[in-house]
């Protein structure tokens, strides 16, 4: 059709009918957007009317301008998109074009009157002919449709025209229900958007009457919750589940009455399901035009969220003043503008020992906040700040304040630089700590653990944790347990300065066995152990261990074994000599009732054979008695050397310079030794003098120099040494000393002999030990020696190395400075002086007692016998005219020697008396009337020595008698 529209002129009648029926047709879908469908009304135009362009044009009257909106164009005329036509502002345009009427230029350079303003506005279009035709929305201009010819002009029909106007028509109501429909989308969109900013905002609008009953409460989802409806026809405080936060009602009601502003009131709501909400009230009274009051308009909102957070905030701000107040925290705000504190919290003024408006009174200044804080600490807090200022940026320091009542705080505090909005540095934020009580328990904690330490390190053992492996490994020792156990004369702290950690190795090897044992034992059955065991210190000591532990677990799950050890080397020791003492006590015990009984037998074959003796003259028989005699003194000796090992010889000490003992010795050691052995002597010229049995301490001289002898059969050299010696402590302690601390006088015997190997040390003093061969000692000697000096309370001392010599060094105790002055008095013989002197003994042996009475009566005494103590009282008593009383120490019946002696004396105070026993222990012997010249003898007895104490004895009571 468009073709045929082509062919047919526009002057033809049916043309326009045609053309109308094509715009209609081909005017765009009514869903296209509206440049869509003005393109199609401009394609279609140009088509059946054959213009070279046609265009659709807005109008912009603000800008003088119209904008291009659609266009169709053969490219001969300006129709890009987005073209701009400008026009005058002098109104010449916008009169032409409301006027409504279509304006036809067929030539435009040759117009006229006011088309020449319009040819003048389209010219910018290229255009030679113009129809232009405005565009209304009623009297609204909406734009201007533009028909153009070009290059040469067009006479425009009125076909055209009437064509024009009826897309003119077309046009319009597409551009109006484009707007209608965006009108309406805005309208849509703003309904939308009301309703939701109306669904969003949970106010309510309430309304009363001049009554104060609510009328209405309006909700902006229209929407009131149940509770909600029941408001309606109340007055606020005639509601019963709403009552207010703060306060009761009253107070409310009256501002109501009295027509008062209502603002920022807060209601709780008890919901229908037991829950509370918040809401915020606020409300304005309202009068009429003759100013009576008419009711209130108010809001309500919603605040129950924002009453949650505010309480929780409020609980976490609680919270954090409770953590704080607890940690003793305190805060604190610096304002650098105004160079003061100005903020303190109670917290922290309670820390400084004032209250917080004190506190900020008293630091306005920098120099002032400086006066609280410690001499020794300002300075360092100085720089901290200082550093702080210059850099920005925050600080921890440790310091002391003094309060007050002058005592000290020791504080922590950390720091923060605080900025404004615009992130200028205006203050300083701190914190801070008391921290007194951890530094007070710190110390406290310090001082346990070195009185801990001081304790683990005095003990004589050590702590220790060690892993349960074939090393035993350690995990925790004491230093103790390298200073007692590993290396006592080292000061090292562990293996790595002493070896390999091998605790084990040094437990003696009879003892490893049984010591894992009772330790695995222990850790298998989670029970604690005890252990003792002998160890081999790293220089070759040997100790003794006593060990208690328990299994516990490590933190990894391993079993280890924790416990002490106790170095029970002394206690090992004291036991030994514990056990030593207690046999030597047994045989003491033994030997003591043996010699009693055996010095009796002694005294009766000694006593008769010395008389036998006096009454022959045969020489031979004579040499046969003498033999005897000697075998009897022999046995005597047996007896004395076994009561000197059991400390019960009878001693009697004097004062003695054993310089003059070795002297004497010198006189009969060259009959003693062999040739081939040298003696040797070094004296010390200024020894000091002790107090000893003379007869023993010769004895044991001679008793260490035949062993000399005895073990230079190949010949030697023999020294014999004295010396002064001060023990002191540290020697008792290192040397594990039998003996007291003191002065002592020494005398050393030494030999070149063939040694004593150090295991037969422990045991040459025990009584019958002897490495000699049968029948050449009786393995006393030794044991004599022993038991003499420790007797005298002394000790011995044996140093011996096989191959080299020995050395024995006997320890007695000196005599103190004031009684060290020289006594060279000499042990003489008294004069026996026989005289008719009356004598009576009391022996129950009768062996002994005849022996006695014969001897006696031979010297030319005369002499009475009882065979007890009851006896010779009985005779005393019918005769008290006595010179002399002799008497055993024990006998049967109720008076023993001493006690008879007792009783003389109460009828004779001045009765001389000797006391005779078999048995040493009897010779120590008290009472209140026994007298210091009394003479005590050991059986067997000489008659020599009997005759002498008797003389001793009377001369004595002579002298007394003379002088009274």
């Amino acid at each position: 059709m468009l073709l045929n529209m082509m062919q047919t002129r526009a002057t033809d009648p049916a043309w326009l009918g045609d053309a109308l029926y094509c715009l209609l047709v081909q005017n765009g879908s009514p869903n296209s957007s509206l440049s869509g469908r003005l393109f199609h009304f401009a394609r279609t135009i140009s088509e059946v009317a054959g213009a070279q362009a046609t265009s659709i044009w807005s109008i912009d009257t603000n800008l003088n301008q119209l904008n291009l909106s659609a266009g169709c164009s053969d490219n001969k005329i300006n129709c890009n998109p987005g073209s701009v036509i400008h026009f005058d502002s002098d109104g010449e345009v916008l009169k032409v074009l409301r006027s409504k009427k279509i304006v036809a230029i067929n030539n435009i350079d040759e117009p006229v009157g006011p088309l020449a303003t319009i040819a003048e506005v389209f010219q910018q279009t290229g255009a030679n002919a113009v129809l232009c035709c405005p565009l209304f929305d009623n009297d609204d201009l909406l734009g201007v449709l533009i028909v153009q010819h070009a290059p040469a002009s067009h006479v425009w029909t009125d076909n055209e025209k009437r064509f024009a106007e009826a897309a003119v028509s077309l046009i319009s109501m597409a551009m109006v229900q484009a707007t209608n429909e965006s009108e309406n989308r805005a309208t849509t969109n703003h309904k939308l958007r009301l309703g939701l900013f109306a669904r969003m905002a949970d106010d309510r609008l309430w309304e009363t009457d001049d009554a104060l009953n609510i009328v209405s409460v309006v909700s902006g989802t229209t929407i009131l919750a149940p509770e909600e409806t029941t408001l309606i026809g109340r007055r606020p405080w005639d509601v019963p589940t709403r009552q207010p936060l703060l306060g009761g009602w009253g107070p409310i009601k009256q501002s109501m009455e009295n027509h008062e502003v209502i603002k920022d009131l807060i209601l709780v709501d008890t919901n229908l399901d037991g829950t509370k909400s918040y809401r915020e009230a606020s409300g304005e009274p309202q009068f009429d035009q003759n100013g009576l009051f008419t009711g209130y308009i108010g809001v309500t909102r919603d605040v129950t969220n924002k009453m949650a957070r505010e309480a929780e905030l409020q609980a976490t701000d609680q919270r954090y003043r409770n953590a704080s107040r607890l940690a003793c925290l305190g805060h604190w705000v610096w304002d650098r503008d105004k160079d003061c504190c100005t903020y303190c919290s109670p917290e922290m003024a309670d820390i400084f020992g004032v209250t917080v408006e004190e506190y900020v009174a008293r630091t306005n200044s920098f120099e002032q906040d400086q006066k609280w804080y410690h001499p020794d600490d300002r300075e360092e807090y100085v720089a901290a700040l200082e550093n702080a200022c210059a850099t920005d940026s925050g600080w921890t320091i440790s310091t002391r304040i003094i309060r007050d009542d002058g005592s000290i705080r020791h504080l922590k505090q950390w720091a923060e630089p605080g900025y404004d909005s615009t992130g200028r540095l205006t203050s300083t934020l701190g914190v801070l700590m008391d921290v007194t009580d951890q530094i007070d328990l710190g110390e406290k904690l310090r001082i346990s653990r070195s009185k801990l330490s001081n304790l683990v390190d005095n003990l004589p053992g050590a702590l220790f944790r060690v892993k349960l492996d074939e090393k035993w490994s350690a995990v925790y020792r004491s230093q103790g347990f390298y200073r007692h156990f590993v290396d006592p004369t080292s000061s090292a702290n562990g293996w790595d300065e002493l070896g390999e950690d091998n605790w084990l190795l040094q437990v003696e090897e009879a003892d490893r066995k049984r010591v894992r044992q009772v330790v695995e034992a222990a850790a298998a059955a989670g029970s604690t152990y005890e252990v003792e065991y002998s160890i081999t210190t790293v220089n070759g000591d040997k100790r003794w261990v006593w060990e208690r532990g328990n299994p516990v677990t490590s933190t990894s799950g391993e079993v280890e074994i924790e416990g002490i050890m106790i170095d029970a080397t002394d206690k090992r020791r004291a036991e030994e000599a514990l056990i030593k003492s207690q046999r030597g006590e047994a045989i003491g015990q033994m030997t003591g009732g043996v010699a009693h009984d055996f010095n009796n037998l002694l005294a009766i074959i000694l006593g008769n054979l010395e008389l036998v003796r006096d009454d022959i003259s045969d020489v031979e028989l004579r040499k046969m008695l003498d033999a005897s005699i000697s075998a009897t003194t022999r046995g005597a000796d047996l007896t004395r050397n076994m009561l000197a090992f059991a400390r019960q010889a009878k001693l009697e000490p004097t004062k003695l310079n054993l310089n003059e003992v070795v002297r004497n010795a010198q006189n009969w050691i060259g009959r003693t030794l062999p040739s081939n052995i040298e003696v040797n002597t070094q004296l010390d010229v200024d020894l000091w003098s002790t107090q000893a049995d003379l007869s023993s301490t010769e004895s044991v001289l001679l008793n260490l120099i035949i062993n000399a002898r005895d073990a230079m059969q190949q010949g030697g050299e023999l020294t014999i040494e004295t010396k002064n010696l001060v023990v002191d402590a540290q020697m008792v302690q290192n040397q594990h000393a039998d003996i007291d601390q003191g002065d002592y006088v020494t005398i050393a015997v030494s030999d070149t002999g063939h040694g004593i190997p150090k295991k037969l040390l422990k045991q040459i003093f025990e009584p019958f030990f002897t490495t000699k061969a049968p029948g050449a000692g009786s393995g006393l000697g030794l044991s004599m020696i022993y038991g003499f000096i420790r007797q005298s309370g002394g000790t011995v001392r044996v140093y011996s190395e096989e191959g080299v010599g020995t050395t024995f060094k006997l320890f007695f105790r000196a005599l103190p400075q004031d009684q060290q002055a020289e006594d060279q008095s000499t042990i003489a013989g008294q004069p026996i002086t026989p005289r008719c002197a009356r004598i009576l003994i009391a022996e129950d042996e009768s062996g002994v007692l005849a022996v006695l009475v014969s001897a006696l009566r031979k010297a030319g005494y005369k002499v009475t016998a009882c065979d007890s103590g009851d006896a010779a009282k009985a005779v005393f008593e019918a005769d008290p005219n006595f010179d002399l009383l002799i008497t055993d120490v024990v006998m049967p019946g109720r008076l023993l020697g001493p006690n008879l002696v007792e009783e003389l004396r109460v009828i004779r105070p001045d009765l001389p008396a000797i006391f005779l026993t078999g048995y040493a222990a009897e010779t120590t012997i008290h009472g209140n009337e026994l007298h210091p010249e009394d003479i005590r003898l050991m059986k067997p007895i000489r008659r020599a020595e009997l005759l002498a104490s008797i003389s001793k004895v009377l001369q004595a009571r002579d002298a007394r008698s003379e002088t009274s």
